[in-house]
């Protein structure tokens, strides 16, 4: 009897084992799945290639930079575009209505009103992000003090067309102009464009 009964407890020992053992591994993937799901994408991000990202970078919280302090005190309506831009609060013909209202000097009016009409039929591809020089002794800049830089943009596409750069520059001699590409290499979802440090911009591309 005694041997009887010690059977049945080692029995019943091993089948709560294993029934722990089947709750443990049934809860796992249930729990990596939460984290997975939780866990914030970065893969859209604007970045400088790897080449030159020692020398130059693109700034994705562009409100905590002195250019965008500049800008609010310039254009706040501008300013709470660009924010409201990067939060998915705006799109193309929303913003379109608040350059058409900035109170731009007479001289950059012409310009202003050129952007405006190449960006009807756009739609928004990325957040704005500030372009910066990081280590100007290594920087070549060109004859009129522009940089030409390569970022890679995640969110191209093998059909998207019409791909350029809305870009507000202070410094530049054009405060506001849509900018083609010198090159566009959507296999490696690449674009090299010509910026002045400082710039602000984002990427923009036909509607579909």
């Amino acid at each position: 009897m005694k041997i009887a009964k010690k059977f049945m407890t080692l029995a019943l020992a091993a089948a709560l084992g294993v029934g722990c053992a089947t709750v443990g591994v049934g809860a796992a993937p249930s729990n990596t799945s939460d984290v997975t799901e939780k866990a914030p994408s970065q893969t859209s991000d604007v970045t400088v290639s790897s080449e030159q990202s020692p020398i130059y970078e693109v700034v994705k919280e562009i409100e905590k930079t002195e250019s965008f302090k500049d800008l609010q005190a310039k254009y706040p309506d501008l300013a709470d575009a660009f924010t409201a831009i990067n939060n998915s609060e705006m799109e193309i013909n929303k913003f379109i209505e608040i350059l058409k209202s900035l109170p731009v000097d007479e001289a950059d009016k012409a310009d202003l009103e050129d952007a405006i009409s190449k960006l009807e039929g756009k739609e928004i591809v990325t957040g704005v992000y500030e372009f910066d020089v990081l280590k100007h002794e290594d920087a070549e800049p060109n004859d009129d003090g522009t940089y030409e830089v390569t970022i890679q943009v995640p969110s191209i596409t093998d059909t998207m067309e019409g791909i350029q750069l809305f870009v507000y520059s202070k410094d530049g001699t054009k405060k506001m102009v849509v900018i083609d590409p010198s090159k566009i290499d959507k296999k490696n979802k690449t674009l090299t464009v010509t910026l002045n440090d400082g710039d602000f911009f984002m990427v923009i591309a036909d509607a579909k």
